[in-house]
């Protein structure tokens, strides 16, 4: 495998048996892809789309991924907060990202659109902005989060604690506004 592509398709590229070492994807499509279970170390992904794809598992050792976009993807299991943070920008839409972390991870201006969010780690990680549109947070932890000016609005299943986060200027409906006060035994009718 070469060190850099640009403007190139994967498509229903198995990528299990390789690790992806020093590099570089600049607006590469990946479609119908196998990334699951393997290493991404020191590689970077600029203006990128994963469509289909499955990176479960996989470890992502001081990538980057700048103006990245995963739809229709399972992403089960990734620590993020192992990649580079640098310019840090992902959207995710259609997404299958359960018990993933993004423990202490920047990631202002993120978009989680009618993903799955299981059981993901959010601990002291920094949200402001950021978009949970339709997308299930059932178990998914905030402690110590940045959630300023975040859109909770349509999200669902979440439990935040009011008192160890940061909420000013968030967003909520009226239907899911009970999720915040679920801890307190606290009912509003």
């Amino acid at each position: 495998m070469k060190d850099y592509y640009n403007d190139e398709i994967f498509e229903k590229k198995n990528f299990t048996a390789e690790e992806l070492k020093r590099k570089d994807f600049d607006s590469c499509i990946f479609k119908h892809c196998d990334l699951s279970n393997i290493h991404i170390i020191n590689s970077e992904f600029l203006e990128c789309e994963f469509i289909d794809c499955n990176l479960s598992n996989t470890r992502l050792k001081e990538s980057s991924f700048k103006q990245v976009c995963f739809v229709n993807s399972k992403l089960i299991g990734v620590n993020f907060h192992e990649i580079d943070p640098f310019l840090l920008q992902i959207n995710f839409t259609n997404c299958q990202l359960d018990y993933s972390s993004f423990y202490q991870l920047k990631m202002q201006y993120f978009k989680f659109i009618e993903c799955s969010v299981k059981e993901v780690d959010f601990t002291k990680a920094d949200l402001q902005f950021c978009l949970f549109e339709n997308s299930n947070l059932s178990g998914a932890i905030f402690e110590e989060s940045d959630l300023r000016n975040t859109n909770f609005k349509t999200a669902r299943n979440f439990s935040i604690n009011l008192e160890t986060n940061k909420l000013q200027n968030s967003t909520f409906s009226k239907d899911n506004v009970n999720n915040l006060l679920e801890r307190y035994k606290i009912k509003v009718e």
